[in-house]
């Protein structure tokens, strides 16, 4: 199968910014599918990122490529107005070459406003917000009905998403992204390490970061190291001064490859969202061993499951995440069993070759049934 990717970004600028596309670009190939990647933008150039083919440019480039790679389908993740000068129009003439399948992940379909992206202090820009999240909302809600088909990464995902939509499409799927499993394998941790959790997250105010540093204030028994960066930074170590937070921030890139690594040095994996899809990091941590804390919102519930692969604690609630925490510490039964189910979850239900399973099914669907239309 020939299968045309599109997304707003992809790996060569920012290895972090859907690495969740390029995965898929991966495994799509590693199954003998031909892939290309097209990349909306006004300048126009072509690269290879591990082996997959990547365009940039406007409608003429896209038009063009088109043309030449002749898809069998076109798979859209994160579908906005800023595809092009025209989406709608975008959207016809490709339809009437092969199905579009739309992947919906997030911030795409969310008015940010109303999700806990923005912190409370920032009035004037959550009002921004909102007349800019409506009308997106509104564009995409225009955009949605174009696919032969919709993928969203969760349950949560797909019915906040309809609710902004007030559509449903008849052709909708639940698949999270995928994992790894061959990369994020299962290793025993030992009791030194076992003390040390680890929050994968960038500083924003929807990840919750000072929520985790509240409840690690003059908890001595263990520390949190938190990986990432982001706007809120400066808020979040001033905060931890001020808490006398036993954590620490980690603000070095590391590379996807190199995390097992990093994972193998902690024992838990801590996840205070106040929004959340899905979590990929938390499933990758989850892959490796480490049980998870985290917040029961959005999509998470629907991969950590409380006492049985994980821990789910009331979302703004620095003392249940501390008991929480406590809990893994004291309880060695309780570890165990999580720290082993949790990575067989991951290995189970969302490992590469079965996230390509259900969306090779839908993809060959759409290709089926755009063929029996022409």
């Amino acid at each position: 199968m020939r299968i045309l990717i599109i997304s707003p970004s992809y790996s060569e600028e920012r290895r972090s910014a859907y690495a969740f596309v390029h995965a898929r670009s991966k495994i799509y190939q590693k199954f003998g599918n031909k892939v290309e990647v097209f990349v909306p933008s006004k300048s126009i150039y072509s690269y290879n990122f591990e082996g997959i083919p990547v365009c940039k440019g406007a409608n003429k480039t896209y038009k063009t490529l088109l043309r030449e790679f002749d898809p069998d389908v076109v798979a859209i993740h994160s579908p906005r107005y800023t595809m092009s000068k025209n989406p709608l129009k975008m959207l016809d003439e490709t339809r009437t070459e092969a199905p579009i399948i739309m992947w919906i992940h997030g911030v795409e379909a969310l008015i940010n406003a109303f999700h806990n992206y923005l912190p409370p202090w920032k009035i004037r820009q959550k009002l921004k917000n909102i007349v800019g999240g409506t009308v997106k909302i509104t564009i995409l809600r225009f955009l949605i009905p174009k696919a032969s088909a919709v993928v969203y990464v969760s349950k949560w995902m797909r019915n906040t998403a309809e609710h902004y939509f007030l559509y449903k499409h008849p052709y909708s799927f639940i698949i999270p992204n995928p994992i790894d499993t061959a990369l994020f394998t299962y290793t025993k941790k030992d009791v030194q390490s076992r003390k040390r959790g680890i929050s994968v997250r960038g500083l924003e105010w929807k990840y919750g970061v000072d929520i985790a540093i509240k409840a690690y204030s003059n908890f001595w028994k263990s520390s949190l190291t938190i990986l990432g960066t982001g706007p809120l930074e400066i808020y979040m170590r001033n905060l931890s001064k001020k808490c006398r937070s036993n954590v620490s921030f980690l603000n070095t890139h590391v590379e996807h490859n190199k995390m097992p690594e990093l994972y193998a040095k902690y024992g838990y994996f801590v996840a205070p969202s106040r929004t959340e899809a899905q979590g990929v990091a938390m499933c990758e941590a989850m892959a490796c061993g480490l049980p998870v804390v985290a917040t029961n919102v959005g999509g998470i519930p629907e991969f950590v499951k409380n006492g049985i692969n994980g821990i789910l604690v009331p979302p703004e609630n620095p003392k249940a995440l501390r008991n929480a925490v406590n809990q893994l510490l004291t309880d060695e039964e309780l570890y165990n069993m999580l720290s082993e189910d949790g990575a067989k979850y991951v290995k189970e239900n969302l490992s590469h070759e079965e996230i390509y399973k259900k969306e090779y099914a839908v993809l060959k669907m759409c290709q089926e049934m755009f063929n029996a239309r022409h």
